[in-house]
């Protein structure tokens, strides 16, 4: 944004400037007061729950240099006035995006788009000047907010496109017509919002129908929906990843060291094989970054030159990370979020260890509809026999623990599994972490970890 000035904005926005400086330039775009930078531009939406029009004195002590409102206000500072802070900020984001002349990749999926948008970034910031998604900025005020962020010099931007109600997809996607679509995978999260996994399927191939004319796509193969999604892309270009066969980047080999925090894999592509190695732990981390270099192969980019950059990628916080635990312990940090398809995929991290004590530690997974029950009591039967200890909080898991004997244990609350946990502990247990957002459980992970 430090290329467009106030004036500009406002045109581009729909806005009536109030400024005695019209060429005045802002740093940047922001709609939250509490994390203003400053020079930032601050948005006054209006929510259910909020109103920004009510913290725009703390947004300018705390440097905001103009501000745009939907009704007249007294400030020194210049200021936009529109009719719909929402609208200005889609209008902004639709005509940044019209003048932009790199390329865009958009991406969305069930699990792994933030880890998979930070892996694309890294790489390609090594090819030129890179832009990107915000931490997980990827709803309906998000996007446009990334959007509206893109400037001119950049040679590549990359855009997290999110859901939890039909139709936001296509939404955000026609705004940000992507030359390269992505999606990770479709997996059962927010049926609350989508209903089925077909549903969910359905929406995230609307990404599909937005990109450019001379755009393509990147698509998991070994996904039930590949063929759905291949249906939609209208004879565009098209790179596959995965571990079946006739996937254009073919994984093979993935293993962890848990101790090392390290994940490390093999690639095949036309006839090569490739290998890499990265922080983080995971075949699902494996699979991220095989989606990330099949947009390296949609630019022709040299997979042995990319290959020398994975080891220095710091993958997102709370994604499978492995820390040193109380009492000597391995502790690997998943909390950020769950939804059954990445429950299963940290179980398996640490299904099977020898010598090694594996306890799982849960929190609930949440929008999963009418179904939760099932979901919850479909992953007790999937941990059984694979780890040592499953420790959960939630009524959601009472019905399933009944497969798992012994073995599972049910709290009333989080404080009284920590004390649990503190008491088990030792220098031969690995523990995971995992659950919902609203469950908390990132705060049993930060107790747990020795700083």
């Amino acid at each position: 944004m430090s290329g467009l000035n106030i004036k500009d904005i406002a045109e581009k926005g729909g806005g009536v400037l109030f400024s005695d400086i019209p060429t005045f330039k802002t740093s940047g775009l922001s709609v939250d007061s509490r994390l203003i930078e400053k020079g930032n531009l601050f948005i006054a939406l209006k929510g259910p729950n909020f109103d920004g029009h009510n913290f725009l004195t703390e947004a300018g002590i705390k440097g905001a240099s103009a501000f745009v409102v939907e009704k007249r206000i007294e400030s020194k500072k210049p200021y936009i006035l529109v009719k719909s802070t929402y609208k200005f900020l889609d209008l902004l984001a639709k005509e940044q995006r019209k003048a932009f002349k790199g390329q865009i990749i958009g991406l969305t999926g069930s699990n792994g788009k933030t880890t998979t948008k930070e892996i694309v970034y890294h790489l390609l910031s090594t090819q030129g000047k890179c832009h990107k998604t915000q931490g997980n900025q990827n709803n309906h005020i998000g996007v446009p907010l990334s959007l509206s962020s893109i400037e001119k010099d950049f040679n590549f931007s990359v855009i997290e496109i999110g859901t939890n109600s039909p139709g936001e997809i296509d939404r955000l996607s026609k705004m940000t017509r992507p030359d390269i679509a992505l999606i990770t995978n479709a997996a059962a999260s927010h049926l609350k919002g989508l209903g089925s996994l077909k549903a969910v399927a359905k929406e995230k191939g609307s990404i599909l129908q937005n990109i450019k004319d001379n755009g393509a796509a990147v698509l998991p193969r070994d996904s039930e929906f590949y063929p759905y999604w291949k249906s939609l892309i209208n004879h565009k270009r098209l790179v596959t990843f995965g571990f079946n066969e006739d996937s254009d980047i073919m994984l093979r080999n993935s293993r962890v060291d848990l101790f090392n925090n390290s994940t490390f894999f093999e690639v095949s592509f036309r006839g090569k094989e490739f290998k890499f190695s990265m922080n983080g732990l995971g075949t699902q981390n494996s699979l991220n970054a095989c989606a990330a270099l099949a947009v390296g192969v949609v630019l022709d980019l040299d997979l042995y030159e990319l290959s020398s950059i994975f080891s220095n990628i710091l993958l997102p916080d709370r994604r499978l990370s492995s820390y040193k635990g109380m009492n000597g312990s391995t502790l690997i940090d998943d909390s950020y979020n769950s939804n059954p398809h990445s429950m299963k995929a940290a179980i398996d991290v640490i299904s099977n260890l020898s010598e090694k004590k594996s306890i799982f530690v849960a929190g609930q997974m949440g929008e999963l509809g009418r179904k939760e029950q099932k979901f919850h009591t479909e992953i007790c039967k999937y941990a059984k026999d694979k780890i040592d200890m499953f420790l959960c909080v939630g009524s959601l898991w009472i019905e399933g623990l009944e497969y798992l004997g012994n073995m599972g244990k049910i709290f009333e609350s989080n404080d009284d599994l920590f004390h649990y946990l503190a008491k088990v502990l030792d220098k031969n247990s690995v523990v995971v972490v995992k659950g919902s957002r609203f469950t908390n459980m990132d705060v049993i992970s930060d107790k747990l970890k020795e700083y």
